[in-house]
């Protein structure tokens, strides 16, 4: 049986109602695995909400994932994972079904994972300092209380290898989890094309509301090819959606550029100064707490002055060089103020802080 084979003939729409919450948090966990997946190089698709909650296929394997994610600061215990409402299978049962072909197979290579932001609890230890732990390495009680519960639910009498079986705990913000991943699209982007996203706010809207969609899609789908196009995010796709941003990303540069060159036409001396200034500036800014800092403070000027700013460029720089010169360390000129000024007003009218 082909790797399509058996995912075919699996059973779909696992997770079953869901609360706003759950299932936002679901979809913000599943773009923090596409940045993880999109670092490795290699060829992915993630499928949201079709078999399980997050599903990743590589080349050559399927992994599964069920988001399950508490509010309270409790743990979450071996009942949670067998327990079972009336009429459906325990959260541990449902998801150690897809690991299972047609011919009801076991297949070891199949990684299925329970993902929470609580610790798990297997009764004799709970697991605070683990990020990921494997089910047939808890206490041998909890192992066959899970054993248990997965063959009631798929009626089945052989032994179950749990091969495969992790519980992950993930780190999220259940409050403003959107703000935590706005600073990871950015931390990311970074890493990935090693300067900053002009739009970072745009880009982390653009990418929820894909996976959103993909999410929302709930119409029969009878190809292998049509889940992955219209329940899917492969690597193609989020490298035409990121670099997209990232050709757009250093219009500010360029638009400060060129009003340096445009002011300081007829003295060079002065001109080379400020592409030097600004030149440091954009290769520290994203490190530098203190360049952050005096970037913050140029921005409050301008929200809280936007209707007064009625004067040229060159003469706000210098009003704001003022009110700013404070906290300039002794090691950032006056003429990297500046340049900081200046790319801060195009990021601005760019719609960079929006």
């Amino acid at each position: 049986m082909s790797k399509i084979e058996y995912y075919m003939n699996l059973p779909y729409d696992l997770s079953g109602s869901m609360s706003k919450n759950r299932f936002r948090n679901e979809l913000l966990w599943g773009l923090k695995k596409m940045y993880e997946l999109y670092k490795t190089n290699e060829d992915f698709v993630v499928v949201f909400d079709y078999r399980c909650d997050i599903e990743v296929h590589l080349e050559n394997k399927f992994e599964f994932y069920q988001v399950k994610t508490q509010n309270n600061s409790g743990t979450y215990t071996i009942n949670k994972l067998t327990d079972k409402k009336k009429g459906s299978k325990s959260v541990v049962g449902n998801l150690y079904s897809l690991k299972y072909d047609i011919n009801m197979n076991e297949i070891d290579d199949v990684y299925v994972a329970i993902v929470s932001n609580a610790p798990l609890n297997d009764g004799k230890k709970t697991y605070n300092n683990s990020h990921e732990v494997k089910i047939k390495t808890i206490d041998s009680s909890a192992i066959e209380k899970i054993k248990l519960s997965i063959k009631n639910d798929l009626n089945i009498d052989e032994d179950i290898n749990l091969e495969n079986l992790f519980f992950i705990r993930i780190g999220l913000d259940l409050i403003e989890p959107q703000k935590t991943l706005i600073g990871e699209t950015a931390i990311f982007f970074e890493d990935v094309f090693g300067r900053e996203c002009s739009k970072v706010k745009s880009l982390y809207n653009v990418l929820y509301e894909e996976i959103y969609s993909k999410s929302a899609y709930e119409l029969d789908i009878n190809t292998y090819e049509n889940i992955v196009s219209k329940k899917g995010i492969n690597r193609d796709r989020m490298d035409i959606i990121l670099k997209s941003y990232a050709n757009n990303t250093d219009k500010s540069v360029e638009l400060a550029k060129y009003s340096i060159n445009e002011w300081c036409r007829n003295n060079f001396s002065r001109r080379l100064s400020l592409i030097k200034s600004l030149t440091t500036i954009v290769s520290k800014l994203s490190e530098s707490s203190i360049l952050k800092d005096i970037e913050n403070c140029i921005l409050s000027y301008i929200y809280n002055n936007i209707d007064k700013l009625q004067v040229s460029d060159k003469e706000l720089i210098e009003i704001i060089s003022e009110i700013v010169e404070e906290k300039r360390p002794i090691e950032v000129s006056k003429t990297d103020i500046e340049a900081l000024i200046l790319l801060t007003l195009k990021k601005y009218e760019e719609g960079v802080y929006e």
